[in-house]
């Protein structure tokens, strides 16, 4: 009797923990094609500006509940709440030249994920990238006779794997857009690797916005 009931307590455990995992996924799933579905509105000219007044303001007055975090460029064209027509409280934005990631930006995205929950990351870099522009024509290092932060970018830049692998099959030059996917490329692989994001299990998915046409795709 004692066997029978110890098994039954196994497979209640095993289906609730099934249950969990399956929520997690519908959580990451459904996340991404709010994502999705809010740019689609948004380059129809349907945006429903959702969540942005007084009433949303009071409702997370106590706390916050994104459901994505996104990491993108300073670029004034590029917006996620605008462009994925969300609101207040729905994404936890991290935004610097490049949409690189220091050892602040890997702090402030395990925050989002460790103690607010968050199951989406969104790596989203741009067309007409100002950074990657000055990387694209810095030539032979010339950037490092400014001595000024802007130069640090470039240089981070510069360092990428993803771009130095790049640069060898096809010249910077002539590669803009791979540059810029594989300056994405090397910020997701960042936070792929980081403990706390495997720990809780996060999806990762890397993103390009296009300031001629307003349109984000999936790489």
């Amino acid at each position: 009797m004692k066997t029978k009931i110890a098994i039954l307590v196994l497979i209640a455990f095993s289906i609730i923990s099934c249950k969990k995992h399956k929520t997690a996924e519908e959580k990451i799933l459904t996340s991404f094609e709010q994502l999705t579905a809010g740019n689609q509105r948004f380059l129809s000219g349907k945006s429903a500006h959702p969540r942005q007044n007084k009433k949303t303001v009071l409702a997370n007055q106590d706390g916050q509940k994104p459901f994505a975090v996104v990491i993108t460029c300073s670029d004034s064209r590029v917006s996620p709440e605008i462009v994925f027509d969300q609101g207040i409280g729905d994404l936890f934005v991290i935004r610097n030249a490049g949409n690189l990631i220091s050892d602040i930006d890997m702090g402030s995205i395990e925050y989002a994920v460790q103690h607010l929950d968050t199951k989406l990351i969104v790596v989203l870099g741009h067309t007409e990238c100002g950074a990657i522009k000055a990387y694209i024509n810095d030539k032979d290092g010339s950037y490092k006779k400014h001595f000024n932060h802007i130069d640090n970018i470039v240089e981070t830049i510069s360092q990428e794997k993803e771009e130095i692998d790049a640069d060898k099959l096809t010249p910077k030059a002539t590669n803009y857009l791979g540059a810029i996917n594989s300056n994405i490329e090397h910020s997701l692989k960042l936070i792929q690797d980081n403990p706390i994001v495997k720990e809780h299990h996060v999806k990762i998915v890397s993103m390009r916005y296009d300031v001629h046409t307003g349109k984000v795709v999936e790489l």
